[in-house]
């Protein structure tokens, strides 16, 4: 487990690269573009911990959503809402927002799944 969370960031991270090349050439990009994830991941990580929401193993497929809609947000962000919205690191801090907000709705409705 404990390898497994920055593997997948890292994944991640590698998988939403070419997106954040392209923003940084449209514009001036925040940094925390290519860890968008962490912040979802460390309170989604918390909430279990407190013992929010479901107590299974199963449960852990949850990061994994969270992950493949940090790397749909990303794409969706630079393709078509940059074009709109002028403002890419507001964007961005949006996005952030949406994943974290996303994790704590995982946890709050998700039913236990069984193992």
């Amino acid at each position: 487990m404990i390898v497994l969370f920055p593997v997948l960031l890292l994944m991640v991270g590698l998988l939403c690269t070419p997106a954040y090349i392209v923003s940084r050439r449209r514009a001036d990009e925040s940094k925390w573009f290519l860890v968008a994830a962490l912040p979802a991941i460390v309170l989604w990580i918390s909430l279990t911990a407190f013992g929010y929401g479901a107590q299974s193993l199963s449960n852990i497929i949850e990061i994994f959503w969270i992950l493949a809609a940090a790397i749909v947000l990303c794409y969706s962000k630079v393709f078509i809402v940059d074009r709109k919205i002028r403002k890419p690191k507001k964007a961005t801090y949006s996005m952030i927002a949406l994943l974290a907000l996303g994790a704590f709705l995982l946890r709050t409705f998700m039913p236990v799944l069984p193992e």
